[in-house]
């Protein structure tokens, strides 16, 4: 039995072995123009109109995509961004993506807005977290979410409209405090009292150099001359996933030959000749370079029980290479391409001048009004 039905009903008809075989025209090919047609079969006939029916409702209506989440949108993102940073970068990044993914993971992408945004930021400011790792998270939020827009999965970015957390709502003061640098008093005090051990003239030689931490514990003998008159910057260390890596400095200005102090040369040939083909820093593997945490911590242990220097980081030492010379009157030009900046702005936001410093030099003022060039 055969039949064709009412227009746009399409045609049904009885197999020979008792099933039920209908068929509908669904549009034309738009390449040959040819007539679509699909094919429907079930035991009964109702059933195949039932078919019929639910494929031209599903044409007409056709159900809604499922959400895409957070979390599966944040990973993918996460995979295509290896190939844009360093490794190491890329490592540290996954700890801010775990963060992000708590709160936000099963959240439906379109579902994302500023408020929920500004809540999560000021949640992290009652938890006690620094402002560093509230800018990072916001960073990543919104690094993320460009990318959904791009790919149109959302038609605006909720996280470049929510509200960003001043430093002053995290810490309380007007101004960031900045990294501090040690007196000249204090690198006296750490030349003569640190111990004769590699670590110790590690310290010294960041003193008398501006050497990154990186770079220092990335140092081999190779890169110290044999006369201790200069260090090849030609290395870092990168943490990836808590592993000690070899790789590029911090920018291609970061490679560069830095000239050391007449008196800080006998520390730079202590540790060429103690390192012997081994890192001059010693590791906890022999063979591999010591971790950044690991000299951080042996820093501390050296430098906090000289009396009269304060308990500083390992990075004040390169501010306190900066601030002296640039009290000693060298461009910043030229202070920049000693410690690898890329920007003078950079090299300027490592100074530290004093108010004696400051008070002087607004001096000159009275000596120009005693030889005239100033009016009363």
């Amino acid at each position: 039995m055969a039949g064709k039905r009412a227009h746009g009903e399409g045609y049904i008809t009885q197999t020979p072995g008792g099933k039920w075989r209908g068929q509908l025209m669904d549009g034309n090919d738009p390449i040959t123009g040819k007539r679509i047609i699909r094919s429907f079969t079930a035991p009964t006939k109702r059933e195949l109109l039932q078919k019929m029916r639910d494929y031209k409702e599903q044409k007409l209506h056709p159900p809604e995509p499922d959400p895409v989440l957070f979390r599966a949108w944040a990973d993918r993102w996460y995979q295509d961004y290896r190939t844009q940073v360093e490794v190491s970068t890329y490592a540290n990044y996954k700890y801010t993506l775990q963060a992000l993914e708590k709160h936000f993971g099963e959240m439906a992408l379109t579902d994302i807005q500023p408020m929920a945004i500004n809540d999560y930021l000021t949640g992290l400011l009652r938890q006690g977290y620094s402002h560093s790792k509230i800018s990072k998270c916001r960073a990543m939020l919104i690094q993320i979410l460009d990318s959904a827009v791009a790919n149109g999965l959302l038609d605006r970015n909720p996280a470049r409209s929510a509200k960003a957390i001043r430093m002053e709502a995290v810490t309380g003061d007007l101004l960031p405090k900045p990294k501090d640098a040690f007196t000249p008093a204090e690198v006296e005090t750490l030349l003569t009292c640190l111990p004769d051990t590699p670590e110790a003239d590690g310290i010294r030689l960041m003193l008398g150099t501006g050497l990154r931490v990186q770079e220092l514990v990335a140092l081999t003998a190779q890169d110290i001359a044999e006369d201790g008159s200069y260090l090849s910057v030609n290395k870092a260390v990168k943490m990836v996933d808590s592993t000690p890596v070899l790789g590029p400095p911090k920018s291609r200005r970061s490679i560069r030959t830095v000239p050391v102090p007449p008196r800080f040369r006998t520390y730079a040939l202590r540790l060429r000749k103690r390192a012997g083909k081994l890192f001059c820093i010693p590791s906890h593997k022999p063979g591999e370079p010591s971790t950044i945490e690991h000299f951080r911590k042996r820093f501390r242990a050296l430098v906090d029980p000289i009396p009269n220097v304060r308990r500083l980081t390992p990075h004040c030492c390169r501010h306190t290479y900066i601030t002296a010379l640039q009290g000693k009157g060298v461009p910043l030009e030229t202070i920049a391409r000693l410690v690898g900046h890329s920007r003078v702005t950079t090299t300027d936001g490592y100074l530290h001048i004093p108010d004696s410093a400051l008070a002087e030099a607004v001096n000159v003022l009275e000596a120009d009004r005693g030889k005239g060039r100033v009016s009363p």
